[in-house]
Protein backbone atom coordinates (compact mmCIF):
# COMPACT_ATOMS: atom_id res chain seq x y z
CA UNK A 1 0.00 0.00 0.00
CA UNK A 2 1.18 3.47 -0.70
CA UNK A 3 1.04 5.97 1.64
CA UNK A 4 2.19 8.45 0.04
CA UNK A 5 1.80 9.34 -3.63
CA UNK A 6 4.16 10.43 -6.18
CA UNK A 7 3.39 14.04 -6.12
CA UNK A 8 3.59 14.21 -2.34
CA UNK A 9 7.39 12.68 -2.49
CA UNK A 10 8.28 15.07 -4.65
CA UNK A 11 7.38 17.99 -2.90
CA UNK A 12 9.63 16.73 -0.06
CA UNK A 13 12.84 16.82 -2.38
CA UNK A 14 14.80 20.31 -1.83
CA UNK A 15 13.56 22.37 -4.26
CA UNK A 16 16.41 22.66 -7.32
CA UNK A 17 16.85 25.02 -10.11
CA UNK A 18 18.28 24.17 -13.17
CA UNK A 19 20.82 26.19 -12.44
CA UNK A 20 21.95 24.20 -9.43
CA UNK A 21 21.87 20.79 -11.77
CA UNK A 22 24.32 23.18 -13.88
CA UNK A 23 26.49 24.27 -11.26
CA UNK A 24 26.61 20.30 -9.64
CA UNK A 25 28.00 19.12 -13.41
CA UNK A 26 30.25 21.65 -13.04
CA UNK A 27 31.69 20.91 -10.10
CA UNK A 28 31.77 17.51 -11.20
CA UNK A 29 33.35 17.72 -14.80
CA UNK A 30 36.30 20.10 -12.90
CA UNK A 31 36.89 17.56 -10.27
CA UNK A 32 36.62 14.07 -12.58
CA UNK A 33 35.93 15.20 -15.58
CA UNK A 34 32.72 14.63 -18.14
CA UNK A 35 32.78 11.02 -17.19
CA UNK A 36 31.53 12.38 -13.93
CA UNK A 37 28.77 13.89 -15.05
CA UNK A 38 25.96 11.41 -14.66
CA UNK A 39 22.51 12.01 -13.55
CA UNK A 40 22.29 9.09 -10.50
CA UNK A 41 26.25 10.58 -9.67
CA UNK A 42 24.62 14.19 -9.84
CA UNK A 43 21.45 13.56 -7.91
CA UNK A 44 23.47 11.66 -4.51
CA UNK A 45 25.54 14.34 -5.21
CA UNK A 46 22.53 17.26 -4.55
CA UNK A 47 21.11 14.70 -2.22
CA UNK A 48 17.62 14.18 -4.05
CA UNK A 49 16.29 11.70 -6.69
CA UNK A 50 16.90 11.10 -10.22
CA UNK A 51 13.31 12.69 -10.54
CA UNK A 52 14.38 16.04 -9.74
CA UNK A 53 16.60 15.94 -12.36
CA UNK A 54 14.16 15.47 -15.32
CA UNK A 55 11.79 18.72 -13.88
CA UNK A 56 14.62 21.00 -15.75
CA UNK A 57 16.26 18.84 -18.07
CA UNK A 58 14.88 16.04 -20.54
CA UNK A 59 18.11 14.17 -20.85
CA UNK A 60 22.05 14.23 -19.57
CA UNK A 61 22.39 15.77 -23.56
CA UNK A 62 20.49 18.65 -22.24
CA UNK A 63 22.25 19.29 -19.57
CA UNK A 64 25.68 19.16 -20.99
CA UNK A 65 24.72 21.54 -23.83
CA UNK A 66 23.45 23.82 -20.88
CA UNK A 67 26.87 23.44 -19.29
CA UNK A 68 28.81 24.39 -22.46
CA UNK A 69 26.30 27.54 -22.93
CA UNK A 70 27.03 28.40 -19.09
CA UNK A 71 31.13 28.06 -19.86
CA UNK A 72 30.49 30.39 -22.87
CA UNK A 73 28.73 33.14 -20.93
CA UNK A 74 31.32 32.87 -18.28
CA UNK A 75 34.14 33.00 -20.34
CA UNK A 76 33.43 34.79 -23.54
CA UNK A 77 31.30 36.62 -22.27
CA UNK A 78 33.53 38.48 -19.51
CA UNK A 79 36.22 39.00 -21.98
CA UNK A 80 33.78 41.03 -24.45
CA UNK A 81 32.61 43.19 -21.47
CA UNK A 82 36.62 44.03 -20.57
CA UNK A 83 37.15 45.40 -23.82
CA UNK A 84 33.87 47.11 -25.04
CA UNK A 85 34.00 50.57 -25.09
CA UNK A 86 37.34 50.95 -24.02
CA UNK A 87 38.82 54.99 -24.43
CA UNK A 88 42.09 53.71 -24.68
CA UNK A 89 44.38 51.16 -25.96
CA UNK A 90 45.73 51.22 -22.61
CA UNK A 91 42.49 50.62 -20.90
CA UNK A 92 41.65 47.78 -22.85
CA UNK A 93 44.47 45.67 -22.77
CA UNK A 94 44.70 46.17 -18.80
CA UNK A 95 40.49 44.97 -18.73
CA UNK A 96 41.99 41.68 -20.47
CA UNK A 97 45.23 41.40 -17.96
CA UNK A 98 42.31 41.83 -14.99
CA UNK A 99 39.96 39.75 -16.29
CA UNK A 100 42.87 36.73 -17.24
CA UNK A 101 44.16 37.05 -13.19
CA UNK A 102 40.87 37.19 -11.51
CA UNK A 103 39.75 34.02 -11.47
CA UNK A 104 36.12 34.93 -10.43
CA UNK A 105 35.50 36.49 -12.99
CA UNK A 106 37.18 34.25 -16.29
CA UNK A 107 37.50 30.50 -14.57
CA UNK A 108 40.56 29.42 -16.09
CA UNK A 109 40.18 25.70 -14.91
CA UNK A 110 36.60 25.60 -16.57
CA UNK A 111 38.32 26.66 -19.58
CA UNK A 112 40.95 24.10 -19.17
CA UNK A 113 38.27 21.34 -18.15
CA UNK A 114 36.37 22.29 -21.42
CA UNK A 115 39.41 21.83 -23.92
CA UNK A 116 40.11 18.20 -22.06
CA UNK A 117 36.49 17.37 -22.56
CA UNK A 118 37.02 18.55 -26.19
CA UNK A 119 39.09 16.40 -26.86
CA UNK A 120 37.57 13.11 -26.89
CA UNK A 121 33.72 14.92 -28.61
CA UNK A 122 34.41 15.90 -32.23
CA UNK A 123 30.98 18.15 -31.89
CA UNK A 124 32.86 19.79 -28.38
CA UNK A 125 35.72 20.70 -30.54
CA UNK A 126 34.07 22.34 -33.04
CA UNK A 127 32.48 24.27 -30.36
CA UNK A 128 35.54 24.89 -28.74
CA UNK A 129 37.11 26.47 -32.05
CA UNK A 130 34.25 28.82 -32.77
CA UNK A 131 34.63 30.21 -29.30
CA UNK A 132 38.26 31.16 -29.21
CA UNK A 133 37.54 32.41 -33.07
CA UNK A 134 34.99 34.93 -31.36
CA UNK A 135 37.31 35.63 -28.74
CA UNK A 136 40.28 36.67 -31.17
CA UNK A 137 37.33 38.68 -32.98
CA UNK A 138 36.22 40.43 -30.20
CA UNK A 139 40.17 41.20 -29.27
CA UNK A 140 41.04 41.91 -33.15
CA UNK A 141 38.17 44.56 -33.09
CA UNK A 142 39.12 46.17 -30.56
CA UNK A 143 42.67 46.66 -31.86
CA UNK A 144 40.96 48.05 -34.82
CA UNK A 145 39.16 50.46 -32.78
CA UNK A 146 42.28 51.70 -31.45
CA UNK A 147 44.35 52.35 -34.79
CA UNK A 148 45.51 49.06 -35.85
CA UNK A 149 44.77 47.99 -39.53
CA UNK A 150 43.99 44.38 -40.54
CA UNK A 151 45.92 42.09 -40.45
CA UNK A 152 48.30 43.23 -37.64
CA UNK A 153 44.80 43.64 -35.36
CA UNK A 154 43.55 40.14 -35.96
CA UNK A 155 47.44 39.03 -35.36
CA UNK A 156 47.92 40.89 -32.27
CA UNK A 157 44.73 39.23 -31.05
CA UNK A 158 46.04 36.19 -31.90
CA UNK A 159 48.71 36.61 -29.97
CA UNK A 160 47.74 37.91 -26.96
CA UNK A 161 44.88 35.47 -26.92
CA UNK A 162 46.79 32.38 -27.33
CA UNK A 163 49.74 33.82 -25.38
CA UNK A 164 47.10 33.46 -22.37
CA UNK A 165 45.80 30.38 -22.74
CA UNK A 166 48.56 28.81 -23.80
CA UNK A 167 49.75 30.22 -19.92
CA UNK A 168 46.98 28.30 -18.47
CA UNK A 169 47.62 24.95 -20.10
CA UNK A 170 50.82 25.23 -18.97
CA UNK A 171 49.94 26.12 -15.42
CA UNK A 172 52.56 28.84 -15.65
CA UNK A 173 50.60 30.66 -12.35
CA UNK A 174 51.47 28.22 -9.77
CA UNK A 175 54.85 29.33 -10.13
CA UNK A 176 54.97 32.93 -11.10
CA UNK A 177 53.61 35.26 -8.05
CA UNK A 178 51.32 38.22 -8.94
CA UNK A 179 54.80 40.95 -7.92
CA UNK A 180 56.51 39.14 -10.98
CA UNK A 181 53.49 38.79 -13.12
CA UNK A 182 52.97 42.61 -13.01
CA UNK A 183 57.19 43.19 -12.98
CA UNK A 184 56.59 41.98 -16.54
CA UNK A 185 53.38 44.68 -16.92
CA UNK A 186 55.44 47.46 -19.49
CA UNK A 187 57.45 44.39 -21.53
CA UNK A 188 54.28 42.53 -21.91
CA UNK A 189 52.00 45.29 -22.90
CA UNK A 190 55.15 46.55 -25.31
CA UNK A 191 55.04 43.00 -26.38
CA UNK A 192 51.59 42.74 -27.54
CA UNK A 193 50.46 46.42 -29.01
CA UNK A 194 53.95 47.70 -30.26
CA UNK A 195 53.35 50.70 -28.09
CA UNK A 196 54.93 51.60 -24.77
CA UNK A 197 52.84 52.72 -22.14
CA UNK A 198 52.62 55.31 -19.92
CA UNK A 199 54.48 55.12 -16.76
CA UNK A 200 51.33 56.69 -14.74
CA UNK A 201 49.09 54.17 -16.06
CA UNK A 202 51.65 51.04 -15.25
CA UNK A 203 52.20 52.47 -11.87
CA UNK A 204 48.86 53.11 -11.03
CA UNK A 205 47.55 49.38 -12.08
CA UNK A 206 50.98 47.92 -10.04
CA UNK A 207 50.04 49.55 -7.28
CA UNK A 208 46.06 48.76 -7.32
CA UNK A 209 46.82 44.83 -7.94
CA UNK A 210 49.08 44.43 -5.37
CA UNK A 211 47.53 46.55 -2.61
CA UNK A 212 44.19 44.52 -3.46
CA UNK A 213 44.99 40.88 -4.69
CA UNK A 214 47.16 38.16 -2.59
CA UNK A 215 48.68 35.22 -4.00
CA UNK A 216 46.35 32.41 -3.16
Amino acid sequence: MRLYSASAQTARQPRLSATDWISAGLEALLERGIDAVQVTVLAQRLNVTRGSFYWHFDSREALLTAMIAEWRARNTGVMVEAVAETETLEDGILALFSVWVDHRRFDARLDQAIRDWARHDDSLRSQVKAEDNARVAVISEFFQRHGYEQPEAFIRARVIYFTQISYYALNIEADEAMADRLGYLEAYFRSFTGRDMAPAVARAYREANLGDRHDD
